[in-house]
């Protein structure tokens, strides 16, 4: 009888020496023996007493000595209340023994398993108030009335309390006139020009004249033609009332003229009767004049 050939061991299984070779360097153990070691490590750093340099925010020095459990938190809490200082206010910087570099931590972070050599006792410089900008005051605003142009006139919004140059981009603006030709006056009949580098609050004024020195003759220009017609239509009525007035009065019955002429002619033609002689022959030979006639007076 033919016996069947035992098969080949899978391709896969390791040998038994291989085995018991591989179970000596099992990375298993290789682990336990590194996490062992790194603990005893943390626990010796942990327990070390930790010599360091703290530099106040005075810039003054001072020696310290803490345990290396402490945490970075604990420590700034214990330093600021040592120099009575507020832990709020206040932060620590660490710097090593060798690159002299800050070093990263949290605030749990123990100073044994750092290697520090400087901590920095630094005042914070408030974040908030330096990203926030400071609130806007309302600026201080008048209602300034600005002539121009002879019969133009409007009112522009400024501050007070700034000089006439500043505020003269929002007249020209408003008025339509070149910077480059305005001059601002006190009043158009003087022209008295205002200074540039005194503010309205500083003149005492509320009111000026822009005037254009290249549309405009003279500075004396706020005269407007309209007010100069009215003033001769006033005068004008006035004189025609007048010389209403003064014509009444002549012809009016009991004016002096009347009255003087009427008693004169009576004393002559009585003194003609009385003397019994005749009376003047202009008088006889005169007719007597027609009744006056009154115009009524409109």
């Amino acid at each position: 009888r033919r016996m069947k050939a035992r098969a080949p061991p899978p391709p896969n299984q390791p040998s038994a020496a291989n085995k018991i070779h591989s179970e000596h360097k099992s990375p298993a153990e290789s682990a336990v023996i590194s996490d062992q070691n790194l603990a005893s490590m943390k626990e010796n750093m942990i327990n070390r007493s930790v010599d360091f340099t703290v530099i106040l925010p005075s810039g003054v020095e001072q020696k310290s000595t803490v345990q290396g459990s402490k945490a970075v938190m604990d420590l700034l809490v214990d330093l600021c209340s040592q120099y009575h200082l507020n832990p709020s206010q206040h932060s620590l910087e660490l710097k090593s023994s060798g690159t002299q570099q800050p070093l990263n931590y949290k605030p749990n972070t123990l100073i044994g398993a750092l290697d520090v050599q400087t901590v920095l006792l630094k005042e914070k410089v408030p974040e908030e108030k330096t990203r926030r900008p400071l609130p806007r005051v309302p600026e201080k605003s008048v209602r300034l009335v600005v002539n121009y142009l002879k019969t133009q006139k409007t009112v522009v919004r400024v501050s007070p309390e700034v000089p006439l140059h500043n505020i003269i981009p929002a007249i020209c603006e408003k008025c339509e006139v070149s910077q480059e030709h305005v001059v601002l006056l006190r009043d158009g009949i003087t022209g008295e020009e205002l200074e540039l580098t005194k503010s309205l609050e500083e003149l005492g004024i509320k009111e000026l004249y822009a005037w254009d020195r290249k549309r405009e003759p003279s500075r004396n220009a706020s005269v407007s033609h309209d007010a100069i017609e009215k003033e001769k239509t006033r005068l004008l009525g006035l004189f025609q009332a007048d010389r209403r007035s003064s014509k009444g009065f002549s012809t009016a019955p009991n004016s002096p003229l009347v009255n003087s002429r009427s008693s004169s002619l009576a004393s002559s033609l009585s003194l003609g009767n009385i003397s019994g002689m005749p009376a003047n022959p202009e008088v006889k030979k005169r007719r007597a004049p027609p009744p006056p006639v009154v115009t009524p007076t409109l």
